[in-house]
């Protein structure tokens, strides 16, 4: 009669029928962790009330370092978005992930500096159109004989033609974003 064998020996001997990874396969395996590993500081450092020290959480990787890196700047890169400056408070989101950028990959601060430009720009044209809006819903509310402490504060956000005018902002400049983050990526992975 033939040995007893336990589960444990009976999925042994399959693996080892199925063979041992390949060098390329070991490495995707590898790059595929690091890249889990850098998205979830970067979602961490996003997530956190407080500022999370993004190169003391990178030193903890140290044999991946570079790959853990680069995951973690291309993921703070494409969380880089206009509609941080739709609302306030906003703005403070986006500096942080231009903030986190720059600690981690100080030769990026060209290109940062650029985006920073594109979102102010930004702010001034919404803050332009926010203005005339508000303008526009007040005349309306005034010709509807509401008025005084009636009216508040105007949620021109929520304003079916703030959304019109919003997509008509941001049309031009996301090409230019994308265009600038596309060049942030391309810079991480160089170096």
């Amino acid at each position: 009669m033939g040995k007893l064998k336990s589960a444990w020996e009976i999925a042994q001997e399959k693996a080892d029928r199925l063979g041992k990874l390949s060098l390329a396969e070991m490495q995707r395996q590898r790059e595929q962790e690091c890249r889990q590993i850098g998205r979830a500081i970067a979602q961490r450092y996003l997530d956190s009330p407080e500022l999370l020290p993004l190169a003391i959480e990178l030193n903890k990787y140290q044999e991946k370092k570079d790959l853990v890196r680069q995951a973690t700047l291309t993921h703070l890169t494409q969380a880089i978005d206009l509609r941080f400056l739709t609302s306030f408070g906003m703005t403070s989101k986006l500096e942080r992930i231009i903030q986190g950028i720059a600690t981690v990959e100080p030769k990026s601060e060209s290109i940062i500096e650029r985006i920073r430009g594109l979102a102010q720009e930004y702010e001034q044209l919404a803050d332009k159109t926010r203005r005339a809006i508000e303008i526009k819903c007040r005349e309306t509310l005034h010709q509807l004989r509401i008025s005084g402490t009636a009216v508040g504060n105007i949620n021109i956000e929520a304003t079916p033609q703030w959304q019109q005018s919003w997509q008509l902002l941001t049309e031009p400049l996301e090409p230019r974003l994308d265009s600038l983050k596309q060049e942030l990526i391309n810079s991480i992975s160089s170096v």
